[in-house]
């Protein structure tokens, strides 16, 4: 059975509260962050339904941000995993120090255990695949350390995935109870072959290597404010030569210069996004996120999201 909840027979503050209810109860409980001039009026629509043990929805909505923090985790006790696919909109689903920025095709896991933070900054359309935890580690029991990372859906196994979530969608509500719980089997392996297609560095790179990778990584998360990290940094801090940190990072398809910029660019749509720094000044942000000059912070910026920073925050903001 489908379910279908949407905020257009009500009016006023009573659409939002409604959001709220419907949200928290199809998936987990969120706290929510919603620009004000959008309240009065917003606009949402959830249809649901089941895959054997697996939740589906497909949400239609105006910008807002949603968020669980420690306090809520604990108070709400829920302990699933949650893949989030774009099909309209940029979405981006920061977990882990991580920002997974979802343009449409992409996707993302991420854990209802931990502190998490989803931004819409446009109207958006996003399907949801909510899976108890004790299937998600059946079925992908290599994908733990893969929350909020974006898995591409135009090529690799993502390009099966996204696909494959679309059609079940739209055309898996006539089916039989025993077909719906198969084909939801089926989706997950497809989500854990996905996972590990862009997460499992072990499998392509060797242990000694996806061990430096993930160090690699480590150190330029804990270190992207520095102006000066570089990958001459990076490798000094490993102990391995520049030449070896290149053909890492070459034998995933990146740079470590890139993977820098990116992350500091993350950082920085992640400082955006947050309510609590909206009296910091871009060019703060691009200073605290390890940018030297605040007009490469924003040609990087809009090269990567498609407007400014400025923008960016004024679009969230409302």
């Amino acid at each position: 059975m489908t379910l279908d909840f949407s905020t257009a027979p009500l009016e006023g503050r009573a659409r939002l509260d409604y959001w709220r209810e419907v949200v928290c109860t199809t998936f987990v409980q969120y706290e929510m962050d919603v620009p004000q001039p959008t309240s009065a009026g917003f606009r949402g629509r959830v249809t649901a339904q089941t895959l054997g043990d697996l939740g589906v929805a497909r949400v239609v909505s105006d910008p807002h941000t949603v968020f669980r923090s420690p306090t809520l985790i604990r108070r709400s006790g829920e302990d699933d995993l949650l893949v989030n696919l774009a099909v309209q909109g940029c979405v981006t689903v920061s977990q882990q120090e991580r920002d997974a920025v979802l343009r449409p095709g992409d996707f993302t896991v991420y854990d209802s255990a931990r502190p998490c933070r989803i931004v819409c900054a446009d109207p958006f359309e996003l399907l949801v695949l909510k899976v108890p935890r004790p299937l998600f580690d059946a079925h992908c029991p290599l994908a733990r350390d893969a929350m909020a990372t974006m898995v591409p859906g135009d090529h690799g196994v993502g390009a099966l995935f996204a696909p494959f979530f679309h059609s079940l969608t739209a055309h898996s509500a006539g089916l039989s109870p025993d077909a719906r719980a198969r084909i939801g089997a089926t989706l997950l392996e497809l989500l854990a072959t996905a996972l590990s297609e862009r997460t499992d560095s072990g499998a392509r790179l060797g242990v000694p290597r996806a061990a430096h990778m993930d160090r690699a990584r480590r150190y330029i998360n804990d270190h992207i404010a520095d102006p000066d990290l570089s990958p001459a940094m990076v490798a000094r801090a490993l102990g391995i030569s520049v030449r070896y940190l290149h053909a890492i990072f070459r034998a995933e398809d990146a740079s470590p210069s890139r993977w820098i910029l990116q992350r500091r660019i993350d950082r920085a749509a992640g400082l955006l996004a947050n309510p609590g720094r909206a009296g910091r000044s871009v060019t703060d942000i691009a200073y605290a996120v390890g940018f030297k000059d605040a007009s490469h912070f924003t040609r990087a910026f809009k090269d990567r999201h498609g407007f400014s920073p400025r923008e960016y925050r004024r679009r969230l903001a409302g």
